[in-house]
């Protein structure tokens, strides 16, 4: 979940953003060719085009800006193209090296962007202590500028981070601290659908109704802009209320919509698409069995090339959930490297 000062179109961006860079090339101008780069890439991650978030995120690698200020937005393409091809180290390398030259240039509310957007790959890498410091001086930092967007995601990655280190009341209780009315459509899909993944972790008495609520409202808001980014997680989240409800038939539909989305969604969408799978099908079902199976192999082999194999088996939720459904979490599994 990336912050983010582009406009909430991801589709129209891309229909226009060639014109807009060509013209800023023709114009040897630099900073505006890095900025269109850097919204390029994002308006990409927002519609799940992989290979077009790596096309802009190539060309501001080969840039050779001149301004300090164009290879800030330079780095934050390439955090944007590795963070839609689920390179997490890579994502994290280009966003502490932006987060550092944000604070070498006095930006101060790039800088919390940059350190929301870190404590979100923390979280995806299974560091949530080092998440909760990265969203905390996020949040300050975007309240003091009533950054809104900003502070929104940040309280997000704070309540995520609680949750992972096993405080899921103290985190969920976060989220109900978050107003969702006055964020951008980017902000607000993430927002709700993180809140809507805790609360059915959790699963207290109302959760599973309030978790609905959330991905409903989420999808309404993602249908009337064409934000594809976390169209599996909404229809996943969807498909496992109305299981809990005892409504199979409405949980086969939304397990089906979440398999069709996941071509077109975040790194993590196969695996909620997997959990949601698990918990809808019966345990006979062999759709059930190849969803599991193959969630189990695809989580193994990436942690094989993290750098931290165990962490991100356990210390993510998503997971460790997942491994423990599918025979458990193996016992030898390497630590940081």
């Amino acid at each position: 979940m990336a912050v983010t000062k582009m406009p909430d179109t991801s589709g129209a961006v891309l229909d226009v953003i060639e014109t807009a860079l060509a013209r800023a090339e023709g114009d040897d101008d630099d900073r505006e060719v890095a900025r269109l780069l850097a919204v390029g890439a994002h308006a990409a991650l927002r519609r799940g085009d992989v290979p077009k978030a790596r096309g802009f995120a190539d060309r501001a690698a080969r840039g050779g800006f001149r301004h300090r200020t164009a290879q800030l937005d330079a780095l934050r393409a390439q955090g944007f193209a590795a963070s839609a091809a689920g390179d997490l180290e890579s994502a994290l390398h280009q966003t502490i090296k932006a987060r550092a030259m944000a604070r070498e240039l006095g930006r101060v509310g790039e800088q919390a962007e940059q350190s929301c957007a870190l404590a979100a790959i923390y979280l995806a890498l299974g560091a949530p202590a080092e998440a909760r410091s990265c969203a905390e001086a996020a949040l300050h930092a975007a309240t003091a500028l009533a950054m809104h967007d900003t502070a929104a995601l940040a309280q997000v990655c704070r309540g995520s981070a609680a949750a992972e280190l096993g405080d899921l009341d103290g985190g969920l209780a976060l989220f109900d601290t978050i107003a969702l009315e006055p964020l951008a459509v980017a902000a607000h899909v993430d927002v709700a659908c993180v809140h809507a993944f805790w609360l059915l972790a959790r699963g207290a008495a109302g959760d599973t109704r309030r978790a609905e609520r959330l991905a409903q409202d989420a999808l309404a808001v993602a249908d009337r802009t064409g934000d594809l980014h976390r169209r599996t997680a909404i229809h996943a989240s969807l498909a496992r209320a109305a299981g809990r409800h005892g409504d199979q038939v409405g949980a086969r539909a939304q397990l089906e919509r979440a398999r069709l989305a996941s071509d077109r969604a975040e790194p993590a969408a196969l695996s909620l698409l997997a959990l949601a799978t698990v918990e809808v099908l019966p345990a006979d079902d062999v759709n059930r069995r190849v969803a599991a199976a193959s969630a189990r192999s695809r989580i193994l082999r990436t942690a094989a090339r993290r750098e931290d194999p165990r962490a991100f088996c356990t210390c993510v939720r998503l997971h460790r959930r997942l491994l423990e459904l599918t025979g458990g979490v193996p016992t030898d599994l390497p630590g940081p490297s």
